[in-house]
């Protein structure tokens, strides 16, 4: 349904994704540094939806080859993957989550307020009253 949503305003909507690991998920955070660093090859959404589907299956190992299977260059992977500007991008983001009471994953806010129902028409409703209120 984001995809509609995106589809729907190209010019006007910006998705800006933001990782909240839980630490009741063991390999979480390791997978939010995994997409963010498939996402210096261009292919977070490829790594971030193998991940999401075998989320009960991660471990180091399949990361790598939840990887290979996104098609990244895991030499290049490698390398982002254990650069310490990921944890500080997943730390910022944690901080952020705190701030504004995020207590569950996923979590949806359109200009900083949080959608309940995130249906296509909610979500293009709320879009199209924000882009009134700044018109």
């Amino acid at each position: 349904m984001l995809e509609q949503v995106l589809d729907k305003y190209p010019e006007d909507v910006n998705l800006i994704i933001k990782h909240y690991p839980l630490s009741m998920h063991h390999f979480a955070k390791k997978a939010s540094m995994a997409a963010l660093a498939a996402s210096k090859q261009n292919k977070y959404p490829e790594i971030t939806k193998i991940l999401l589907s075998n989320y009960k299956n991660l471990n180091n190992q399949t990361i790598k080859k939840y990887g290979e299977e996104a098609g990244l260059n895991m030499t290049d992977f490698d390398t982002a993957y254990n650069d310490p500007s990921l944890q500080k991008i997943i730390s910022q983001d944690i901080i952020l989550a705190a701030k504004i009471k995020v207590r569950s994953v996923p979590r949806l806010f359109i200009n900083g307020r949080l959608v309940k129902n995130r249906s296509f028409n909610t979500l293009s409703n709320m879009v199209a009253s924000e882009l009134k209120k700044n018109k």
